[in-house]
């Protein structure tokens, strides 16, 4: 029997461990030289007609994230670079320290785990974040901070992920991936701030990354990613809000409004 307080109590104790929140965006061009030496016919054939290469050939050019823990934000920063392996270690460091720790019996323990906020995340920009990762891992040999929160994302043992998050897990509660896991289909980060009245997507436009990239805008880039990654913190929001009743401790929508990313280009 499901009285409406038994339903909120359960959803409460449900949700009372999520209070980490890492909301995260990445823009990319084609790794040319990689994309020149092993790409077959068919993946030619597919960049010639402007088809979506495979994940392995997005180089990642910029990394914006905002973290925010018991509804207050933290850090909202845009990263820029040519170098992805500078990119690719911040985007571990930033993971790392969305995590909450103590210190009990001179032992350093984790007590709060992040849940990962996106759109689309889990079909492309985490994919690509680890793929792209893997050539980097001689020097990642001298963080070993990093190499442990690597090795964390992708641990399984927790099968119902009763005390321990499965990041991997198509169905994990630790990332949520909007358009997939609120409404059960991919759709577009553009459309669904359109319907809740969200701004989005003033610097430019997708297509263009590469363009800014080759021309050395690196600003514009990071703007655009900084823009993605505030709406869908707003989006996530709304939908706290009007649909899950604020069922995790979130910022409201005039608190990310008013938020300026700090651009920063490596």
């Amino acid at each position: 029997m499901w009285d409406w307080e038994t339903i909120v109590s359960k959803r409460e104790e449900y949700t009372k461990s999520f209070k980490n929140f890492l909301v995260f965006d990445i823009e990319t061009v084609k790794d040319t030289l990689m994309f020149e030496k092993i790409a077959n016919e068919k993946e030619r054939k597919k960049d010639e007609e402007g088809e979506f290469l495979a994940i392995p050939f997005h180089k990642v050019v910029s990394i914006s994230y905002m973290i925010i823990k018991n509804s207050c934000i933290l850090e909202y920063k845009s990263y820029v670079s040519k170098n992805e392996e500078v990119l690719l270690q911040k985007f571990w460091e930033k993971f790392t320290i969305s995590h909450d720790f103590k210190t009990q019996n001179g032992k350093k323990f984790i007590k709060n785990f992040p849940v990962l906020i996106t759109v689309n995340g889990k079909d492309f920009d985490m994919p690509v974040i680890k793929a792209r990762t893997l050539k980097y891992v001689s020097s990642l040999d001298n963080n070993s901070q990093i190499k442990k929160f690597i090795s964390i994302f992708l641990d399984r043992f927790d099968k119902w992920e009763d005390k321990y998050p499965r990041y991997t897990n198509k169905y994990t509660p630790f990332h949520i991936d909007i358009p997939i896991d609120i409404f059960g289909k991919k759709m577009s980060l553009k459309n669904l701030c359109y319907l809740c009245s969200i701004p989005v997507k003033q610097e430019g436009e997708g297509e263009k990354v590469d363009d800014y990239f080759t021309n050395r805008d690196l600003n514009k880039i990071a703007k655009y990613c900084s823009e993605d990654v505030k709406a869908t913190a707003m989006l996530f929001s709304y939908i706290n809000t009007h649909f899950l009743l604020n069922a995790y401790p979130f910022p409201d929508l005039k608190t990310l409004e008013d938020q300026e990313p700090e651009i920063i280009e490596e």
